[in-house]
């Protein structure tokens, strides 16, 4: 297989597309228990029109004066019957089709049929996310009901409807039934272009009858019990199957601050085949954009003179706060009484503007719980809750995040750290898993700048390191390609020069053994964009965490910068280069050491950095903070100051 190849295999399809030029990308459209209520007829099947008519563009604006030049750039459109006839006319006569919104499975809480329903033993149970009403459709007066009032939507001169909560079907399934004869005989009595939202349990039913399917939230949605937008990526395959006699239409919602996530959705809506909507927030009451409009946001990029946004300079001076990846599962130092927001907010007016976040997979899905002591200060009771909570309070404070895979078990940590992302029952499939889904969670968190693959690799050679970085980048880029993707240094398995190396600090090998080499002037775009995505993020320490033996020579610290150049010193000014770790207590020859370090860190121009820790119960370091949690450390603040001008 060409470079050219693999390289495009390694993009996102749309990046491959547009930067390789590769082939095989994809289109943008693919086209290609019964109620005594009700006496049913046999169901008649009525073929929908072959082959299906596909709009290249649909939009969706449930506000009460919808954006109708936003509606007219569209062949579809999807409105709260709020439309006068002379507006839904000019639209028409524009090219566009108009279809009205109808929920047929619940019941609006202000309805005026509602206390009728009721009283018919119709009403189900109430949604809570909506506050709406689930009804059974089998029902005679809700199925009467529903035909009248589509009956004037069509007379008002709506092309059609779309049909919204048939999922009633799937919580209460002795409705499935009348959902699918109520269906039958709204395109058998009423007619029109039928759109239906979701419903994939009876939709092999329905499919005779209607025109369209629309997948709500198929990659993005909004998550009501943690109120964010987040990315989750829901089976296509529920709808596929229909491709060939149905329109296949998607919603997702990410809001206009969100543009990576919008993105995204738009990009995995279009390789599947469906036509894209993304609309701004989830009542559809903030516009929305046609996924053939939706521009990818600027990346974070990676280069010799730093980090940046577009052209943007990010500047990274960080601090490293650990906990998430311990068996607590949350950051630690809640103990004392202080909420995350206050921590945040003084770590910001102390200058830093970014976070490395250790963590291990047990955060990453829901499902864990949390201490006491951390829920105390309303830290949610699950860890993978916890983890978003805390994203979002560092958005707020300003504070760019770099999520660190620390180890994949937590039982396994500072000197019994695994050495390599993988291991145990946890496989090199599941850490790459992990690397797609903290890609994923990136997505709705424009502050997070990267991930960190594995901390401290230090039972592998810098060549199986290398490889295996390759295949997480490739995993995090498909996902997620506005993000950077943070390598570390191995151990002292390969070649350190004669000096042995703290664990993640030798990159020895790496200047002749990129991952992806630097780019001339006849470097490709594609060549840019990979070389871009890799920040290399060695880890160093003086004589409090190990004494090595070069500290007790009789010319340290002037012995330093040597052994610091082979181990990574040699990438400043050719490669994107920073330093993940590195701290102290800050006394005696271990701040004779830090002070050499920042003196060297100055004089090679390395400015990014995550100073190892906030916590003061890190045992061989301590902390930003002392012991109270609260008291600043301030001759090591003196010293960081340093590097942050």
């Amino acid at each position: 297989m060409s470079l050219k190849m693999i390289l495009c295999r390694m993009l996102p399809w749309v990046l491959a597309a547009a930067l390789c030029g590769c082939a095989g990308t994809p289109g943008t459209v693919a086209q290609g228990t019964p109620s005594p209520h009700t006496t049913y007829l046999p169901l008649v099947t009525k073929p929908a029109p072959e082959p299906p008519w596909i709009p290249q563009r649909y939009a969706v604006d449930y506000r009460d004066a919808p954006d109708l030049s936003h509606l007219a750039q569209a062949e579809l459109a999807i409105v709260q019957p709020v439309l006068s006839e002379d507006e839904v006319r000019g639209l028409e006569q524009g090219g566009t089709r108009v279809v009205a919104y109808l929920t047929i499975g619940e019941a609006e809480p202000n309805d005026p049929a509602l206390s009728d329903l009721r009283a018919a033993g119709c009403v189900l149970g109430q949604n809570p996310n909506w506050n709406s009403f689930y009804v059974d459709a089998r029902c005679p007066q809700w199925q009467n009901l529903i035909l009248d009032r589509a009956r004037t939507l069509r007379s008002a001169g709506y092309a059609g409807l779309l049909l919204d909560t048939v999922d009633t079907a799937e919580l209460f399934p002795e409705t499935a039934e009348g959902l699918v004869e109520l269906i039958r005989r709204l395109s058998q009595e009423v007619g029109g272009y039928l759109v239906q939202n979701r419903g994939f349990v009876v939709l092999d039913e329905t499919a005779p009858y209607i025109h369209a399917v629309l997948y709500e939230d198929l990659s993005a949605g909004y998550d009501f019990a943690r109120g964010l937008y987040l990315y989750h990526e829901q089976e296509p395959a529920r709808a596929l199957p229909y491709r060939d006699r149905l329109a296949l239409l998607a919603l997702d919602y990410a809001p206009a601050d969100r543009p990576a996530l919008a993105w995204r959705a738009c990009a995995r809506a279009r390789a599947l085949g469906f036509v894209g909507y993304v609309a701004g927030d989830v009542n559809l009451e903030a516009g929305g954009q046609f996924c053939d409009q939706v521009t990818p946001p600027q990346a974070y990029r990676a280069t010799p003179q730093g980090v940046f946004r577009g052209d943007e300079p990010v500047p990274l001076y960080g601090l490293n706060w650990f906990g998430m990846e311990t068996p607590d599962r949350a950051p630690h130092g809640l103990w004392v009484g202080r909420a995350v927001a206050d921590f945040l907010t003084q770590i910001r007016e102390l200058g830093f503007t970014a976070l490395r976040l250790p963590l291990s997979p047990h955060v990453l899905t829901p499902g864990r719980p949390t201490p006491q002591w951390a829920r105390m200060m309303d830290y949610p009771d699950d860890a993978y809750d916890g983890l978003l909570y805390f994203l979002t309070e560092a958005q707020r404070a300003g504070l760019y995040v770099l999520l660190d895979f620390h180890t994949y078990d937590p039982n396994l940590i500072g000197g019994k750290l695994p050495g390599r992302p993988y291991g145990d029952q946890y496989t090199k499939e599941d850490w790459l898993q992990d690397m797609r889904r903290m890609a994923g969670i990136a997505l709705s968190f424009p502050n997070i700048i990267g991930i960190d693959l594995c901390n401290e690799p230090h039972e592998m050679t810098w060549r199986e390191w290398r490889e295996i970085a390759l295949e997480a980048t490739a995993a995090i880029t498909d996902v997620n390609p506005f993000i950077l993707v943070v390598v570390e240094g191995v151990g002292n398995k390969s070649n350190n020069g004669g000096w042995s190396a703290f664990w993640g600090e030798n990159l020895t090998q790496a200047p002749d053994n990129p991952l992806f080499p630097p780019p001339d002037a006849g470097s490709s775009e594609t060549d840019r964009y990979l070389f871009e995505r890799i920040l290399y993020l060695p880890h160093a320490y003086g004589p409090d965490v190990y004494n090595m033996p070069y500290f007790d020579a009789s010319d340290f610290p002037a012995n330093m910068p040597p052994i610091w150049e082979v181990h990574f010193g040699r990438m400043a000014g050719r490669f994107p280069l920073g330093i993940g770790e590195f701290g102290g207590f800050y006394k005696g020859k271990d701040k004779v050491w830090q002070d050499a370090f920042v003196d060297y860190l100055l004089a090679k121009d390395i400015r990014i950095f995550f100073y190892w820790a906030l916590n003061p119960n890190s045992g061989d370091t301590g902390g930003i903070l002392l012991d109270d949690w609260r008291t600043v450390h301030e001759d090591k603040m003196a010293l960081l100051r340093r590097l942050m001008r």
